[in-house]
């Protein structure tokens, strides 16, 4: 990216999706044009947010590094871009499923919040609950998600530019009619057989195509890239050529037209895990 372009990236993800093995390696690899955010790191969201004005005053991108889990949470980003004119705003969904992050949390032993993997899968399942994948509708430039083929334990430069390029390239996002909002976790418990149904007729990830997670992309937002010809995708794709809209994205939509799932607010300061 060129030096003149400012970028407020946001990261959304789970505790342990994969969130902070990026952002330190982009920090790393460009210390000049990159500042990472980081709530563990700092103690307070005011405190990242104080880091952020900061930083883009004196000419870096930054990029935010918590969990970001609902619309409200990502605002106060969109918000600190709007008050430097020019500045993009991106996002990094890390689409890492569920058991992989717990998974993780339970090898994991130098966090500076969670202090023990009981502490960690805690934290997990609550976040699940009051997941809500972001959308066009939050007034973002750029979204891009990335399944867990799409990381890396130990990023190179190269692999961190590649990765900016295709935020980069995705294209503008398009907006549709408000989304209902439907949490993650609703969408798992959809997404599970029944009682004397096979997992192969309704799988976590919605292969059933009459189920709950078929029909959730009536009203959703989604995310496009350029076709060859110039023209706008209606479905960004990852870097293996699934749609974007897995697990993390797909359920940002509405079920039978009329149904509203409501995930109640709770405090965000708690924990910036990452």
């Amino acid at each position: 990216m060129s030096s003149s372009e400012k970028v407020v990236l946001i990261l959304v993800g789970f505790v342990g999706s994969g969130k902070s093995t990026f952002a330190t390696a982009l920090e790393h690899h460009f210390p000049q044009q990159w500042c990472r955010c980081n709530q563990d790191d700092l103690g307070s969201r005011i405190q990242v947010e104080t880091l952020a004005r900061e930083s883009l005053r004196n000419g870096f991108s930054v990029c935010i590094d918590r969990t970001n889990i609902d619309e409200s949470q990502r605002a106060h980003w969109t918000r600190i871009a709007h008050e430097f004119p020019g500045t993009m705003t991106w996002v990094i969904l890390f689409d890492t499923p569920y058991e992989v992050c717990a998974s993780r949390l339970q090898q994991r032993t130098t966090h500076p919040t969670i202090h023990s993997p009981e502490m960690g899968l805690s934290v997990l399942s609550r976040f699940e609950e009051d997941f809500i994948p972001p959308s066009a509708r939050e007034g973002f430039h750029r979204i891009v998600s990335l399944k867990p083929a799409d990381t890396k334990v130990d990023y190179l430069a190269s692999d961190i530019v590649i990765i900016l390029e295709r935020v980069r390239s995705s294209g503008p996002v398009l907006s549709t009619p408000e989304p209902v909002r439907i949490s993650w976790a609703e969408r798992r418990r959809h997404a599970r057989p029944y009682r004397g149904q096979s997992s192969d007729s309704c799988t976590r990830g919605g292969n059933n195509q009459n189920g709950f997670l078929s029909r959730v992309w009536a009203q959703w937002t989604v995310f496009p890239t350029q076709s060859p010809s110039g023209g706008v995708h209606p479905i960004s794709t990852s870097s293996n050529g699934s749609a974007v809209g897995s697990r993390g994205d797909e359920a940002d939509g509405a079920v039978g037209g009329n149904i509203n799932v409501q995930v109640p607010p709770k405090s965000e300061d708690l924990l910036g895990v990452d």
